[in-house]
């Protein structure tokens, strides 16, 4: 039983992030997005991403895949560049905490 006890504790100590995110630095972080993403994350030009109500997931991955090489753009790569992780999740806690209605066609 000590074991089965044991094992659950382990279990939820990894499920539980080391690094709570901060949206309100997000959010002062997000100054720069705002000049293409625009400023609530909706963004004005069709070629850019709308960053509102994505989710915090894919937002790190696509952050820190732009900070690696992985995936390029001139204008991210440069912007991203001097990111740390923290920042990257505090942006994504931002963003991801904007509520995006959609309206369906008639």
């Amino acid at each position: 039983m000590k074991r089965i006890a044991a094992a659950m504790v382990a279990i939820g100590c990894l499920a539980m992030p080391a690094f709570a995110a901060d949206p309100e630095n997000g959010q002062k972080l997000s100054r720069k997005c705002s000049v293409c993403h625009g400023k609530n994350g909706i963004a004005k030009d069709p070629e850019v991403a709308n960053l509102a109500g994505q989710s915090a997931f894919y937002l790190e991955k696509s952050l820190k895949d732009f900070r690696n090489g992985i995936r390029e753009d001139r204008r991210m790569s440069l912007i991203v560049k001097n990111l740390s992780d923290d920042d990257i999740k505090d942006l994504a806690a931002w963003y991801s905490s904007f509520v995006v209605t959609v309206d369906v066609p008639e």
